[in-house]
């Protein structure tokens, strides 16, 4: 009987230490999105943010102006996003970090409207592409993900005469000259 409950307690402790194990590993900006196959290393040029703390950046006076990178990690485009981000950051030698919303897991419609209605970001007509949105005194100034772009502002921004596709390295360049944020 002592070799029963030794047994069992033996079991537990291996099954107790295994699922601690598996609640410790958090998930990661890189993690996440070089499994997704962007070439970034583990020290990279992205800050991981929650909806709340952008909410938090925008009530914020000293901190309502800045840069936001929105994408989704299951998207092959946005995976080429990151990774030319994190190229220009290198060519550039920008030791800073820019703010990025990962939507992987925002599937479901109250969490789009949430953003739609706190960020003003519809999430669901981004496209595939990474979007950026640039925030000034908590207002935004550029909005990538807009379908139409009639403001010649943007033009800045075109990777080829359209009204939709943009060239993120540029958008990078912009977005951290104008806005930098120091790493932490």
């Amino acid at each position: 009987m002592k070799k029963i409950i030794a047994g069992f307690s033996a079991f537990m402790l291996i099954l107790v230490s295994l699922f601690t194990l598996s609640s410790c590993t958090k998930k990661t900006f890189y993690s996440e999105w070089h499994k997704a196959g962007a070439t970034i290393e583990q020290k990279n040029v992205f800050k991981s943010v929650t909806v709340s703390e952008v909410e938090e950046l925008l009530k914020n006076e000293s901190k309502n102006t800045f840069a936001l990178f929105v994408g989704n990690s299951s998207e092959t485009a946005a995976v080429s996003d990151v990774t030319a981000i994190q190229y220009a950051a290198d060519a550039k030698n920008y030791e800073g970090k820019v703010y990025f919303l990962t939507t992987t897991d925002f599937t479901s419609l109250s969490k789009k409207k949430e953003i739609k209605q706190n960020l003003s970001i519809d999430i669901s007509e981004m496209g595939n592409n990474v979007i950026c949105v640039m925030y000034e005194s908590g207002k935004i100034k550029y909005n990538t993900s807009i379908t139409k772009i009639d403001d010649s502002n943007y033009t800045q921004f075109k990777l080829k005469e359209s009204d939709k596709v943009f060239d993120i390295t540029l958008i990078f360049e912009y977005a951290v000259a104008k806005y930098p944020l120091k790493a932490e």
